[in-house]
C-alpha cells in the first residue's frame, strides 16, 4: 500500500511539472487560485496535506482533469 507522504510527495511533483509545462510561475497559480506562493512551494515540496478544494482549484488553474495530479496505476492500490 502507497504510504501518505508518497501520495505528498507525487502530488507535489506533478503539480510543479505541470505548471512549469505550461510556462506558469507560482505567482500565476497563486493569483488564479489564492493559495498563497510560500503555501503553493509547501505543496509542490510535498510538505503539507492538501484540502479537495485547493486540489480542485490548482487542476483549473492549470488546465488539468484533477486524475493527472496523481495519476494512480493498478501496483499503487
Amino acid at each position: 500500500m502507497i504510504k501518505d507522504d508518497e501520495i505528498l510527495k507525487i502530488m507535489g511533483e506533478n503539480i510543479r511539472r505541470i505548471r512549469k509545462a505550461k510556462g506558469l510561475t507560482q505567482i500565476d497559480i497563486e493569483v488564479a487560485t489564492g493559495i498563497s506562493g510560500p503555501n503553493l512551494s509547501i505543496i509542490e515540496n510535498g510538505k503539507t496535506d492538501i484540502q479537495v478544494t485547493k486540489l480542485v482549484k490548482l487542476a483549473i488553474a492549470l488546465g488539468v482533469e484533477i486524475n493527472s495530479l496523481y495519476p494512480i496505476s493498478q501496483s499503487q492500490k
